[in-house]
């Protein structure tokens, strides 16, 4: 019964795909746990035909040979054969910017436009941004890559010996830490490394007790001036970077938002660390302003439980093996010059920001106030979407999205003024005079709310993937291990189900010989 629910599942979303009058890709490649190749398959397509709200959906998890691009190609173009899945109605693929899937004519996306030059191919906005913050690290390697070995030998130190986690817990009672995740540091990654930091600095009361009586020589490393201030600067600046992440991988995100959130995160760092009034230099930044209030005596000072007061004095020297002469490395200097980096980064890998701001002409929240300015803009913004799309001229008339822009924009303003780009497509569905007036503006409108940003939703698929296939389930089939996945990301609950439906696909699965009842 379990692979008749799978079918049934599968068949509804598949109809529904079909059904929508555009459609998008999410694919993205991993190899699990028994070093098998995977491609998952997420589709983002309107319900109910055109006029529903936008839905992204598990399609498949297919096996692949190796992880080059020819090989994703042909399982990818196999499935949509074999799922009867129309290619014109195929508006955008979105993967992870990976050389394989993004790579100039002989990528993933390059072989599909080949053939069908109006898909758009997407880099997922969660890996740009992840890439950015690495991005960041191009100067004064020599600090950075030493704060990161600092880091990670405290979490190899505590790893590595109960007993010192013993007598970690013990120090984290004494200076009242009861955070219960506080010893959970893990290897830095680019995705938490804002949150592995701030643990990092959470303890670093009892890291420093521990190495000044264990580790004399990591002791003198962690006081380092330089390395605890750009310790407490990466908290602050890698934990918004984090937010930024965390937002752009919310389910049903609106692509309106990304270049809103990337000028707040922007207009952030330039207040807190690019002022050029050095006496607001940190000011809003958390845990950069913290380290500076106590540093001022040149000592890390921290209290316990019982009011003693442990002291670390910090030595103005430049980091072991430094290639810099400086003694002490300006450390403002290298804050702001870090920070610049960041937003260099994030600059370079949205270059495109102009085309998701343009998806605004469908959010009345994001109109100017301004009569003529509200003109001038959604004439650009329609032109540059009109560009970007390039769907084939033959299924649209381009036409019609000019001559409509003014009447529906107007009207969107007056209906639905603080709304987003999904709230006011649900605000328009129920009328069929939307559809009767402005034909061509509400076809470019469906087309849109079918861009993906981001392929979170892969990242999720293969995690509950691992969840799934655990080390001890390690032998499942892939037919298995597709049902028990669709069912566990589509679990549409009993009471959505058609039993005989799936009775019907459960029964004409094989023959099946009747037993009489007793």
């Amino acid at each position: 019964m379990l692979f008749s629910l799978r079918d049934y599942l599968r068949k509804t979303i598949l109809a529904n795909i079909r059904a929508s009058p555009f459609y998008s890709l999410l694919i993205d490649e991993s190899t699990e746990r028994t070093m098998e190749k995977h491609i998952i398959i997420y589709a983002l397509y309107l319900i109910d035909g055109e006029k529903g709200p936008a839905k992204c959906s598990f399609v498949q998890l297919l096996p692949i040979e190796n992880g080059d691009a020819e090989s994703i190609y042909n399982a990818v173009s196999v499935f949509l054969v074999e799922s009867g899945l129309p290619t014109e109605k195929l508006n955008a693929i979105a993967t992870d910017g990976a050389s394989d899937m993004i790579g100039h004519k002989t990528g993933v996306v390059g072989r599909f436009q080949s053939s069908m030059p109006h898909i758009m191919g997407i880099h997922c906005i969660t890996h740009r941004q992840t890439f950015a913050a690495k991005d960041d690290f191009v100067s004064h390697l020599d600090v950075f890559a030493f704060v990161d070995k600092v880091s990670s030998k405290a979490y190899s130190w505590l790893g590595k010996s109960s007993k010192r986690r013993a007598e970690m817990w013990q120090l984290m009672h004494e200076f009242a830490i009861m955070d219960s995740k506080a010893l959970q540091i893990h290897s830095i990654q680019w995705l938490s490394r804002g949150q592995v930091m701030e643990r990092l600095v959470h303890i670093m009361p009892v890291v420093l007790e521990q190495w000044k009586r264990h580790e004399k020589k990591w002791s003198s490393h962690a006081t380092l001036f330089v390395i605890q201030f750009m310790i407490h600067l990466l908290v602050d600046v890698l934990s918004e970077l984090n937010k930024l992440n965390q937002e752009f991988q919310r389910n049903e995100f609106d692509v309106t938002l990304i270049g809103a959130l990337i000028d707040l995160t922007f207009e952030k760092f330039t207040r807190r660390y690019l002022n050029n009034d050095m006496f607001s230099f940190e000011n809003g930044s958390k845990h950069l302003t913290m380290f500076s209030n106590m540093a001022k005596e040149n000592s890390l000072t921290f209290v316990d439980a019982k009011g003693h007061a442990h002291n670390h004095v910090l030595v103005h020297k430049p980091v072991p093996k430094s290639h810099k002469k400086k003694a002490t490395h300006d450390s403002n200097a290298l804050a702001q010059i870090y920070v610049q980096n960041v937003l260099n980064a994030l600059t370079q890998r949205f270059e495109d920001i102009s085309v998701f701001n343009a998806l605004k002409i469908f959010s009345p929240s994001s109109y100017p106030v301004d009569a003529n300015e509200h003109e001038k803009k959604t004439q650009e913004w329609l032109q540059k979407v009109i560009e970007r799309i390039n769907i084939d001229s033959s299924m649209i008339d381009m036409c019609k999205y000019i001559n409509e822009r003014e009447d529906l924009v107007g009207m969107l303003y007056r209906l639905a003024q603080n709304k987003g780009m999904h709230d006011t497509w649900e605000v328009c569905l129920g009328s069929k005079s939307w559809w009767d007036l402005y034909p061509g503006m509400m076809q470019l409108w469906q087309i849109c709310l079918v861009i993906p940003a981001s392929t979170a939703a892969c990242e999720r698929g293969f995690s509950r993937h691992n969840y799934i296939k655990s080390i001890s389930r390690s032998s499942l089939a892939l037919d298995t291990l597709n049902a028990l996945m669709l069912l566990s990301i589509d679990a549409r609950g009993i009471a959505m189900i058609d039993w005989d439906d799936a009775f019907d696909i459960w029964m004409s699965s094989k023959n099946r010989r009747a037993r009489p009842l007793e």
